[in-house]
């Protein structure tokens, strides 16, 4: 585990350390600055292992953009299968995004990351106020109680078999997932391509594996395809901290449905 310092984290991600909000916020605003968290969760055991922010136009709102953390534990950390549990705060310091904890999961065998949203409400949610800090790291505990929920996920996708088609299935949902309806058009892979394996490790027909094909090939791009203008392209990777988190969740909530309609 590489723990990331204060400085890295300034480097990543700037607006973690916001002395005051955005200057068109309200007085009801309340401001707490997102190192105020990260120092919390350190005493908590929970050490971050990452940090991103969202890439902004204007350089004078890099100071207030939205940004990511994941935190590990810093001892015997909660493995699931081939993942390592994690808390994933997102935050911004503009009204862009309220603070949210996620549960999260780190895939061992490469660099791609997950968020399980824990039932229907989709982690916790919290609006900016003087106790957000004692609600955060309440609901950092709650989340906690859910990992066994995520570990029996996982295990359910690794026992549902998915032949061909239905592996196709599920490539064409994720592609509208992550292009919209008119996804024939929009994207610039097919289904064939986001199912191929990167690694050794992510070979296989059950719902898991296809699962982290697809998810790694939306989320780290670089698959060559065309462009609705016939010009050749390579895919991006998503680096918005917001569509990230938008991906993941979809992605892992149509592997439930996956997982639920076969087992019916």
């Amino acid at each position: 585990m590489s723990v990331l310092s204060n400085d890295q984290i300034m480097r990543l991600a700037p607006s973690v350390f916001a002395q005051a909000p955005d200057g068109n916020v309200s007085e009801r605003y309340g401001f707490v600055p997102t190192m105020t968290l990260v120092e919390a969760f350190r005493e908590q055991g929970w050490l971050p292992v990452r940090a991103q922010q969202t890439r902004v136009r204007d350089s004078q709102r890099q100071h207030v953009a939205r940004h990511m953390l994941r935190f590990r534990r810093n001892y015997s950390p909660i493995e699931v299968g081939d993942s390592v549990a994690e808390l994933v705060l997102t935050n911004s310091h503009d009204r862009s995004s309220a603070y949210q904890l996620d549960a999260g999961l780190f895939r061992l065998v490469c660099s791609n990351g997950m968020v399980c949203p824990i039932g229907d409400f989709g982690g916790i949610r919290v609006r900016h106020g003087k106790n957000v800090v004692d609600d955060i790291i309440e609901g950092s505990y709650e989340l906690l109680d859910e990992v066994p929920q995520i570990a029996a996920s996982v295990e359910a996708f690794r026992d549902t078999q998915l032949d061909s088609k239905e592996q196709s299935l599920f490539a064409e949902a994720a592609l509208e997932v992550r292009y919209g309806e008119d996804w024939p058009k929009a994207s610039p892979v097919r289904t064939d391509q986001i199912l191929g394996a990167r690694r050794r490790e992510d070979e296989g027909d059950n719902l898991w594996a296809t699962f982290s094909r697809v998810q790694e090939n939306l989320l780290r791009g670089s698959l060559r395809g065309r462009a609705r203008n016939g010009r050749r392209v390579r895919t991006r990777a998503v680096n918005s901290v917001s569509e990230d988190v938008r991906l993941n969740r979809a992605l892992w909530r149509l592997a439930q449905r996956f997982a639920d309609l076969k087992a019916a």
